[in-house]
Parts: C-alpha cells; structure tokens; sequence
C-alpha cells in the first residue's frame, strides 16, 4: 500500500509541477477544483470507514472467518460473491467494508468473489437503473450469464494465491 500512496503522490506532484509553470492560471484551477472534491468526497470517506468499522465491530472476527475464511473453500467463494452482491453504494462503502473484512480474517479468493460480485450484482443499481431503463428480460438474462463470474474469480485467485505461496 506504501508504494501506491508513494507513486500516487509523485504523479500529483509532477502534474502539479507542470501546472505550476504553466503561464497560465492551471495551478491555482486545479488547487481549487481539487479543495471542492475534497469537501465532498472527504466527508462520504470518513463515514464509510466508520461504517465499514463498525459493521465489522458488530460481527465477531469468529464469525466472519469461519463463513468467509481461507478455510471456507468453495463454499465461503459463494457467499461471498452473493454478499458482495448485496452491499449497496459505490466503492467509497464497498472498499472500506473490503478492508474492514480484510482484517477480520477474509480470505483473499473469498475478497476476490465479493468484488466481483459486488461489480457484477450490484442489486441497488439493478434494482435503480438496469431494471427500469433495459426491462426485465435484459436484467434476467444478463444476470443469468453472470452468475459464474464472481465464483470462477474467487477460484482462479485461489489458484493464483496456492500458486505464489508453494
């Protein structure tokens, strides 16, 4: 995670630096339009890690390892993916509870299906836009040929992980 933050970092101050010499007003655009993101997306941050923190506070890290754990195989893939499925919201709630079960002990096929099933599913936008705009028909059929996919990505991460482990 260190190096990211580190290459994050460099890409913004390079960016910034070539804004900077810019003879234009590039700089002090972007500081600004970078200080309004940050004060809405800054908020929405904070509350979905603490509630990612506290959804997991009130599960017991016993619980959560034993249906989602390394040990969990197959079975935990597949809850997982339908779980995954069910979080609502974009990725500032789905990656903090990522996280949040992460350090309760989740496997990482089993984080891998939860994505995927999260990306794939997503029940609150099936339910806001696919449904209403593409109709019945479209939804099921999509969501038919999906079904494999959180579970098939949870395997090959399994396999991946036995792979670079020995």
């Amino acid at each position: 995670m260190v190096w990211t933050t580190a290459v994050l970092w460099s890409i913004a101050l390079a960016c910034g630096l070539v804004a900077y010499r810019r003879a234009d007003d590039s700089f002090r655009r972007g500081l600004r339009i970078a200080w309004r993101y940050t004060l809405v997306v800054g908020p929405r941050i904070v509350l979905a890690m603490l509630l990612a923190g506290i959804l997991v506070a009130l599960i017991p890290n016993e619980v959560i390892a034993r249906w989602l754990g390394d040990e969990t195989g197959f079975r935990g893939i597949l809850l997982a993916s339908f779980v995954g499925g069910l979080i609502p919201g974009g990725p500032i709630l789905s990656f903090p509870i990522m996280l949040a079960l992460f350090k309760a002990g989740v496997g990482i096929p089993q984080l891998v299906a939860f994505l995927s099933g999260w990306s794939v599913f997503a029940m609150h936008r099936v339910i806001a836009y696919e449904i209403p705009l593409l109709g019945w028909r479209f939804t099921a059929v999509r969501l038919l040929v999906s079904l494999v996919l959180p579970p098939l990505s949870g395997i090959f991460a399994g396999l991946l992980v036995m792979a670079a482990t020995g």
